[in-house]
């Protein structure tokens, strides 16, 4: 079983990952993927090479580090975690589990820090009766699998990973959500952060709907009753707005295919 991450900057938290990876009840390699750091992040992944963790430096994207992640794996069942993120100490027993009748496996991802920020839920899209809109930070899948759909696709910003959800859930594969296989992530810290996650948000969302215009009428979203917004919420869709236009306009005028 191998664990993929990719990071860029993570000097605060890359260590406590690694820690909390090395200490699960089941044993797991670690595939970490470094986008271009400057921070020290690869001096304090180093520290770690002799714990069967792998180090590979290149100035890319999530999407396409994490498909380098895994075309470095050689295990049959690959996890996907980020740099800021803290599995609990049965994750990787847990996913494994999951995934001896499962194709794709998405655990609970529960924000701490900041709840001002982190209490507010993600904006869900529902296809074929599954979430894709699962954090890909608590996600296992068959490697097979993966290498059949094509992996992330890499012209994502963000959304990559509801567009390989979408794929696999298209090829009739079998998705399961797990609440038991959890993770702890830390939510946005200050406003500037909150609203630059969602503006890309906001900007991978139009991505998807461009690519997946043919099944888009598919896709369920959730309901959004008026006692929802608050003005955080207000915050997030007006920075969400930004994001899609700005990708749109990108789209156009750069002749993208989406």
């Amino acid at each position: 079983m191998d664990v993929v991450v990719t990071v860029l900057n993570e000097a605060g938290n890359i260590e406590n990952l690694i820690n909390s990876l090395l200490s699960q009840t089941h044993p797991c390699g670690i595939i970490i993927v470094d986008g271009g750091s400057t921070d020290g992040t690869p001096d304090i992944i180093g520290k770690f090479r002799d714990r069967n963790v792998t180090l590979i430096r290149k100035k890319c994207g999530r999407g396409e580090g994490r498909n380098i992640g895994v075309s470095m794996s050689q295990s049959s069942f690959v996890l996907f975690t980020d740099g800021d993120a803290r599995p609990d100490s049965g994750w990787v027993e847990c996913m494994l589990k999951n995934l001896m009748e499962n194709d794709l496996v998405c655990g609970f991802t529960r924000n701490t820090g900041n709840m001002k920020y982190g209490s507010l839920d993600r904006v869900k899209i529902f296809y074929r009766g599954f979430e894709v809109t699962l954090p890909s930070m608590n996600m296992g899948i068959r490697r097979d699998v993966f290498m059949n759909v094509g992996g992330f696709d890499p012209d994502f910003v963000t959304a990559e990973d509801i567009d390989l959800n979408i794929r696999i859930l298209r090829e009739g594969y079998r998705a399961k959500e797990s609440r038991d296989c959890v993770v702890t992530h830390n939510a946005r810290a200050d406003l500037r952060s909150f609203v630059r996650q969602g503006f890309w948000n906001g900007y991978g969302r139009e991505q998807l709907k461009s690519k997946n215009r043919q099944i888009w009428n598919e896709l369920k979203r959730d309901y959004v009753s008026p006692g929802d917004i608050s003005i955080t919420w207000l915050i997030r869709a007006s920075a969400g707005i930004m994001g899609y236009g700005e990708s749109m306009i990108r789209r156009i005028i750069m002749g993208k295919r989406f």
